[in-house]
């Protein structure tokens, strides 16, 4: 090696108080009390700490199915699914109206009388409310609900049942309401 090595030398020594981590844990604990109490006496001059969160009106929160009737407004068309940049929708369509038969292919005439499956995983929805606003039957609204937290990631799959909402409650939220 050209200009070989250099060999340094350091003092490792530590002060007395460094050496005992006792101090410096104690501190850590005083600070921490400080700041816990001085919390607590805020919220108890501040009545609305300590009230529940309150959701804001413009935040979204996650989407639903609109039901009349027990069934849901959704065609199929799958609209919702193609546009939502999550992937987090699944739609299966039900039997069709009618087919043209051309060459080979199946070539569908209208949208389909249904769905048999509709899915969305709440765990990877971050609510952007596109598949709303592209939703041609008005079966998709933006709920104030808000689904964050479950044991295990299976339970935030939400099917066609657990998302189906009837219209009556859902009053001001769909655009044939405005009409």
């Amino acid at each position: 090696m050209p200009g070989g090595v250099i060999e340094v030398r350091r003092s490792e020594r530590l002060s007395l108080l460094e050496r005992l981590w006792l101090p410096g844990f104690l501190v850590g604990l005083w600070i921490a009390g400080r700041r816990f109490s001085r919390g607590r006496r805020d919220a108890a001059r501040d009545p609305r700490l300590l009230q529940p969160y309150q959701r804001p009106a413009f935040m979204r929160g996650m989407p639903i199915l609109v039901a009349d009737g027990g069934r849901p407004r959704c065609v199929g068309c799958g609209l919702c699914e193609e546009i939502c940049p999550a992937r987090c929708i699944r739609v299966e369509a039900g039997a069709e109206q009618g087919t043209l038969e051309a060459d080979e292919d199946p070539v569908p005439m209208s949208p389909a009388t249904g769905i048999d499956r509709f899915e969305i995983d709440m765990g990877r929805c971050f609510q952007c409310g596109l598949c709303e606003e592209v939703c041609p039957a008005d079966a998709l609204v933006m709920s104030p609900l808000v689904e964050i937290a479950a044991s295990d990631p299976g339970s935030l799959i939400f099917d066609m049942d657990a998302l189906s909402v009837p219209a009556a409650l859902l009053k001001g939220r769909l655009r044939d309401d405005d009409r």
